[in-house]
């Protein structure tokens, strides 16, 4: 096979490493952020400005799970009296002229979706109901990548998530294995065709540790399992991965400034000074992180913000391989 083609099937899978990644983790963001900025609304007749009910009657209707909905709602906030009528007690709610921002219907674009695709409003308002039954549930995120407000991972351990994130990030994997193999069947075909001499294979062996640790990490994720043990091998699983795709990241491009000038007409030379600034930069901020989470006392909410920054920087990487290549 010419290195051509070696050189295009690179360029497909550097392509879509970053941004299958990227894909996966802000659309388990955009749906938790969804979940923990609006809520679910008993069945209220929300279009009349004030109601009396009697209190069995307000009761049952605010047990009532089976007719929750998120687009039934009101966009002004209601207040609850109490009064006592005939010797029976009625609750009445009152419109007020305060907006209710936790109303979907403030957002146009989750409001014609759900309005027009009934199930996955069915699909988000038992989510939120088996959440709030566990005594858990989803807070209010502005940006984590700012804020810190949540980590990836409680982003993406729940269903319908997981459904998401497992699949590409697993797929991502792949993908990258067949990333470091062509990378390697590159330089194999560089030298039979005599262009450089005898090359490291280090990259490729360590790049596979990665692609394996990074598919245990999506596997475990979302297990429900009460162990600190498992806890702590997931700790471990996601630093294997980082220090892994570090390090077959350095050692390709310790090859590609070694052969640079034997491979000049297939690269371009910036991108590949611009590969090795990264590389340097991605380990100091490597080293400074892994300081401040080991020596320092580090908030959640910036150790959520090192997260959602570092592990998107780091798919930059994928893309300057793709603009490194030429076609």
């Amino acid at each position: 096979m010419q290195s051509s083609q070696f050189i295009k099937k690179i360029r497909f899978f550097t392509l879509v490493s970053f941004l299958l990644p990227l894909i996966a983790i802000n659309s388990c963001l955009i749906i938790y952020k969804f979940l923990g900025n609006f809520d679910i609304y008993a069945p209220f007749n929300w279009e009349k400005k004030e109601q009396v009910y009697t209190l069995a009657q307000y009761k049952s209707i605010q047990q009532n799970i089976g007719e929750r909905s998120l687009t039934n709602c009101s966009k002004y906030k209601f207040e609850n009296y109490i009064i006592t009528k005939d010797n029976i007690e009625h609750r009445i709610r009152k419109r007020t002229n305060s907006e209710n921002l936790r109303c979907v219907k403030h957002s146009k674009i989750s409001f014609f979706l759900l309005d027009n695709f009934k199930f996955l409003e069915k699909i988000l308002i038992n989510t939120k109901i088996s959440f709030e039954m566990k005594g858990k549930g989803f807070s209010e995120v502005r940006n984590p990548y700012l804020y810190g407000e949540v980590s990836i991972s409680r982003t993406a351990r729940y269903y319908p998530a997981t459904f998401i994130f497992k699949p590409l990030i697993i797929l991502s994997a792949i993908l990258l294995l067949f990333y470091w193999k062509n990378n390697l069947n590159l330089f194999r075909e560089f030298k039979k065709q005599k262009i450089i001499l005898d090359f490291s294979k280090t990259f490729f062996y360590i790049g596979i540790l990665s692609c394996l640790f990074l598919i245990l990490h999506a596997t475990f994720l979302g297990l429900d399992i009460e162990s600190k043990l498992f806890a702590k091998l997931r700790r471990v699983i996601i630093v294997l991965f980082i220090i892994f795709e570090l390090l077959a990241q350095i050692f390709l491009t310790i090859n590609l400034f070694k052969f640079k000038e034997d491979i000049k007409k297939n690269i371009n030379p910036i991108i590949l000074k611009i590969k090795i600034i990264f590389i340097y930069v991605m380990i100091g901020v490597t080293l400074i992180i892994f300081g401040f989470l080991i020596w320092g006392d580090v908030s959640t909410a910036l150790k959520n913000i090192f997260e959602w920054n570092y592990f998107s920087f780091l798919l930059v990487y994928y893309y300057l391989s793709r603009l490194l290549w030429k076609p």
